[in-house]
């Protein structure tokens, strides 16, 4: 018994050696060192076939924008790469390709948008973003990517996108544009300006023609009559006969023809007055009275009252006209040691008085009103002002004559003749 047990303990010590061999080369112990992997690097990265499911839901797709191409949407040949999309003028298409890293077989969907030309997020399967006719400016294209089900937690990749304009669409060619519309209003009313000046010397020069033709012809008519006439007068008084009905008649016409004639001076010195034109009343009328003749006995005021506006420059030509009637009437025949001559402008009219302290006359005289013009005259000047002419006169108490125009009539009036340059003055 002894001789065959021995054999077997052999055998069962031999035994547990092996299996503490065995067990040290699965699992060493802390001072062993770690045997060497065989397994590839390709291989780590990759997860195994039974934690599959497991990895695919613990891991973030990431998407990059890979280029961008102008023509196609399948030729990999044209595509683009770089930090910023710059596009030429006329640029019509652009399509920019991404795609999201790890592709693991799941389901992966992208939404996308061109920031300043989209209003909101397109999203798509497609790893693809197709634009048209880009307006020029400056965008930024953005993509993200997300496993289908679940949150949009992903950062998005973005890419600069310049779409450069035509010239005619720049800044800098409005900034021509409008420089150029400024140059063409100066030099249309410089021309505008130039063709005034050219047609007012053209009336000027007219002006003093047809006054040298009326102080060559007229003029030297109304003297011949007027001497023939004086000539008749004459021999009337040397008969005898100086009341009889053919006296009274040619004391008539005498006085007739030196009316005319003072007329037709006082129009010849108005044509060929060759200072500038005004359509400031008071300047233009103190100008006429000063250069009339007026006795060295006669006192003559002028006064301005209220604020003076200026008028269209024929409706001073006008008043001009009547305040001058009105002054030389005075001298003639009134006898006045004074002559008082007001501007007052009221808020909206203006009236003009010329008032004397000579001897009047009764208005209802008939010699007086048959015998002369001037009152006639200045009440048309007054009428096609859309004014109104007031005398007032009696005998030994002087004579007022005041004209009232509206401002509305005279800018009427003025607006009516818009054929004739305005500040011609006839």
């Amino acid at each position: 018994m002894p001789g065959k047990l021995k054999p077997l303990l052999f055998l069962l010590l031999f035994s547990s050696l092996c299996g503490v061999g065995a067990i040290a080369q699965i699992a060493p112990g802390p001072d062993a060192p770690a045997a060497p992997s065989t397994v590839s690097p390709a291989a780590a990265t990759q997860p195994a076939d039974g934690a599959h499911t497991l990895g695919s839901g613990n891991s973030t797709p990431e998407v990059k924008i890979l280029g961008w191409s102008l023509t196609s949407e399948v030729d990999q040949a044209s595509l683009q790469r770089g930090n910023a999309v710059s596009l030429d003028a006329g640029s019509r298409d652009v399509i920019f390709f991404f795609a999201a890293t790890p592709l693991d077989g799941a389901a992966i969907e992208y939404r996308y948008q061109l920031s300043g030309y989209d209003a909101d997020w397109t999203v798509s399967s497609n790893r693809i973003a197709h634009y048209r006719r880009i307006t020029p400016g400056h965008y930024r294209f953005e993509v993200q990517a997300h496993r289908v089900g679940e949150a949009w937690s992903t950062a998005a990749a973005q890419l600069p996108v310049e779409q450069r304009p035509f010239f005619y669409q720049t800044w800098y060619a409005y900034l021509l544009l409008a420089l150029g519309l400024v140059l063409l209003a100066a030099q249309l009313l410089n021309q505008h300006d130039q063709l005034l000046k050219g047609q007012m010397g053209i009336v000027l020069e007219e002006r003093n023609r047809i006054a040298s033709d009326c102080h060559d012809t007229l003029m030297a008519g109304f003297a011949a009559i007027s001497w023939q006439l004086e000539a008749t007068a004459k021999l009337f008084r040397d008969a005898g006969a100086s009341t009889t009905p053919a006296a009274n008649s040619c004391e008539l016409a005498r006085s007739m023809v030196a009316h005319c004639q003072a007329e037709a001076r006082r129009i010849i010195w108005d044509l060929r007055d060759s200072e500038d034109l005004t359509d400031i009343l008071s300047q233009a009328l103190a100008r006429a009275i000063s250069g009339q003749r007026l006795r060295e006995s006669v006192a003559t005021t002028f006064d301005v009252e209220g604020d003076e506006i200026p008028i269209a420059p024929g409706a001073v030509h006008h008043l001009v006209c009547i305040g001058q009637e009105a002054v030389s009437n005075a001298i003639r025949h009134a006898e006045p040691s004074k002559i008082h001559i007001g501007l007052r402008y009221d808020s909206d009219s203006l009236s003009l008085t010329v008032r004397d302290n000579g001897h009047g006359f009764q208005l209802s005289d008939n010699a007086t009103r048959t015998g002369h013009f001037g009152i006639p005259v200045m009440r048309e000047r007054a009428r096609k002002l859309g004014g109104t002419l007031y005398l007032n006169s009696s005998a030994q108490m002087g004579t007022e004559v005041m004209v009232t125009v509206g401002f509305q009539t005279i800018n009427k009036g003025t607006k009516q003749q818009q054929h004739v340059v305005p500040w011609i003055g006839v």
